[in-house]
């Protein structure tokens, strides 16, 4: 079984209303850490924080397993419910699989156990009795649901849809950007939270303006592209920096296209990406065709080769690469 994380949210306050029962194993992954973090707080308030010393767990190490499960198998001291928590930070091992196994083949009734782990590591615990937390970045909806709560936390203060639209952006969905933004934008918003405010308050790193490079040239837009080069100039990027990293991005947007009925999450491992660039990534690969795509990458690789060999001025090459890559 497998919810994401609005979904687990719902079930953890059905639970805390007593209207749904926990399960007695959970497995928290993702690559969205800040996500990791919330839905491990979640369990970590289950617990009366008076007798936390005795009732919450939080273990690792090469022997995590075998001494989460001994954890687990004690009863909770002046409390309802006992959690532990296994931060796993390798591959586990037959012994780990096979101790996970026998115990959620009988659990115990009384402890919440829950397994922090990579998407790979998850893979490796297969039962109908253990719930998958899925952490991985949230679609654009979900996201301005979390800014508007996180918004909604004192000092209050509410942020307009457009604001949040370009937040999620500029940010490229990482939700541990956009709470600590947040917060910043509260303190320099003297009400509502707008665009403008994002714009001026909220630097986008190379890797969105890459994104937003190529997204201008992907619709043609050949006055966007060039003020997007303009403020790479005026950050002292260099040509040459652009080029590789244009060149490193139609070529993942070829690979989105050859793979499309790959997940993003699987997407995100083959490229050494996190999930929530491949959901930007594929939004500008979409705009092309393959074959548009391969000419950009035969292109870009050409032309890199040739500022690199000291054959063509970086300055001049870059202009000329957002010229052809309007026309391909």
């Amino acid at each position: 079984m497998s919810m994401k994380y609005g979904e687990f949210k719902q079930h953890f306050q059905a639970v805390k209303d007593g209207l749904a029962n926990f399960a007695p194993v959970y497995i928290v992954c993702g690559d969205d850490e800040y996500l990791k973090d919330e839905v491990l707080s979640s369990f970590k308030s289950v617990v009366d924080p008076e007798y936390a010393d005795f009732n919450y767990s939080r273990l690792s190490g090469d022997n995590g397993m075998s001494e989460a499960v001994d954890s687990a198998y004690t009863f909770p001291m002046f409390d309802e419910r006992k959690v532990v928590v296994l931060s796993l930070e390798n591959a586990p091992t037959e012994s780990d699989k096979a101790t996970f196994e026998k115990y959620v083949s009988d659990p115990c009734e009384t402890s919440v156990l829950v397994i922090d782990c990579d998407d790979d590591a998850q893979k490796a615990f297969k039962s109908k009795k253990a719930q998958v937390v899925n952490c991985s970045r949230l679609d654009d909806n979900e996201l301005i649901e979390e800014i508007n709560a996180i918004a909604a936390r004192p000092p209050q203060k509410r942020i307009e849809r457009d604001a949040a639209l370009e937040l999620i952006s500029r940010t490229q969905g990482s939700m541990a950007r956009i709470a600590i933004e947040i917060e910043k934008l509260k303190s320099y918003s003297e009400s509502a939270i707008t665009k403008v405010d994002v714009c001026e308050m909220v630097s986008a790193d190379i890797d969105f303006q890459i994104y937003e490079l190529a997204n201008a040239v992907s619709e043609k837009n050949a006055a966007k592209a060039l003020e997007v080069l303009d403020v790479f100039f005026k950050n002292g990027i260099r040509g040459v920096t652009i080029i590789n990293r244009l060149y490193d991005k139609y070529r993942n947007m070829l690979h989105a296209e050859l793979n499309k009925g790959m997940s993003n999450d699987d997407l995100a491992k083959l490229l050494g990406m996190k999930s929530g660039a491949v959901y930007f990534l594929r939004k500008t690969s979409a705009n092309y065709s393959q074959m548009r795509l391969k000419r950009c990458v035969d292109y870009l690789h050409s032309l890199q080769f040739d500022v690199l060999t000291g054959k063509r001025g970086d300055l001049s090459a870059i202009h000329e690469a957002i010229l052809q890559l309007l026309v391909i």
